[in-house]
């Protein structure tokens, strides 16, 4: 089991909308996540900037990802909510998302 933190921000004219939609997430893109072997998903807010928490079964994230990104719901999805994402300047690229480096974990 493989822990994972996030960040991102969200355009502040957008903060409402993206929230709404959060706290009322589509019932088939949950069962995509869980599929995927997602599981302890959380987003926390302050402000405009999220972090979110979970935790993947394996080692790569980057195929847990890939199996939810890889589905309609979730291209659905992004259709609607990651235009109001902002992106983030790291290393010379734009990203919208950041993984993070876990410092402490007390289990």
């Amino acid at each position: 089991m493989k822990r994972v933190g996030m960040t991102w921000r969200v355009k502040p004219e957008n903060w409402e909308e993206y929230r709404d939609i959060h706290l009322n997430p589509w019932p088939e893109l949950l069962e995509v996540i869980q599929a995927a072997g997602i599981h302890n998903y959380s987003i926390f807010a302050l402000g405009n900037r999220c972090f979110s928490f979970f935790e993947i079964e394996g080692d790569d994230v980057q195929a847990a990802l890939d199996a939810v990104t890889n589905t309609d719901v979730k291209r659905k999805w992004d259709q609607e909510v990651t235009v109001w994402v902002m992106p983030e300047a790291v290393e010379d690229s734009d990203v919208q998302f950041m993984e993070l480096e876990e410092i402490f974990h007390c289990p």
